[in-house]
């Protein structure tokens, strides 16, 4: 994890997806916790996320507040943070996904693990780091009938060709 952390801190792209997402927050290279979900059983299906910053070298292929629909998977889902941390960010546009409603409707009853503010995924300040609790190399491929996870992979793709030397 130390290489993961100087990649980072080199300015390399991390991306933690589900568990993932818990390392690097444990890391300290993203703000919070992950807790248990409050209904405190593991929940898998298909959920909505709404944009919330199409600006990120893992969202360009994206349209600010678009909605995707993605599975997630996991029992410890329950993003928490302070409420400093909180408005810090929301501030900084670093609150990249949120669970919604099909229409983009951020609601309780949308929200698969009682995360706070219904965040679904956050980036560090740098914006090399994302994480996230949904999967979206599981909604990646016409087989599997739903493709909007392959958005997330196609702006990481982009971003490589966009700053890479053989452009």
């Amino acid at each position: 994890m130390k290489d993961v952390v100087r990649f980072a801190n080199n300015g390399g792209a991390v991306v933690g997806i589900c568990n993932g997402f818990q390392v690097l927050v444990e890391a300290g290279l993203l703000p919070g916790v992950l807790l248990r979900n409050s209904s405190l059983k593991f929940v898998c299906k298909y959920v909505h996320l709404k944009v919330e910053n199409s600006g990120t070298l893992f969202t360009s292929q994206c349209r600010k507040g678009e909605v995707l629909e993605i599975p997630i998977a996991h029992g410890d889902g329950n993003y928490f943070t302070d409420q400093e941390s909180l408005k810090r960010l929301e501030d900084r546009n670093q609150i990249v996904f949120r669970y919604s409603d099909a229409s983009g409707a951020i609601t309780d009853e949308a929200n698969p693990n009682g995360s706070l503010s219904n965040i679904a995924g956050i980036i560090n300040e740098r914006g090399n780091v994302m994480g996230m609790m949904p999967h979206p190399e599981r909604a990646s491929d016409p087989v599997l009938r739903h493709t909007d996870g392959r958005k997330v992979f196609d702006s990481i793709v982009e971003s490589f060709v966009r700053h890479s030397q053989f452009t």
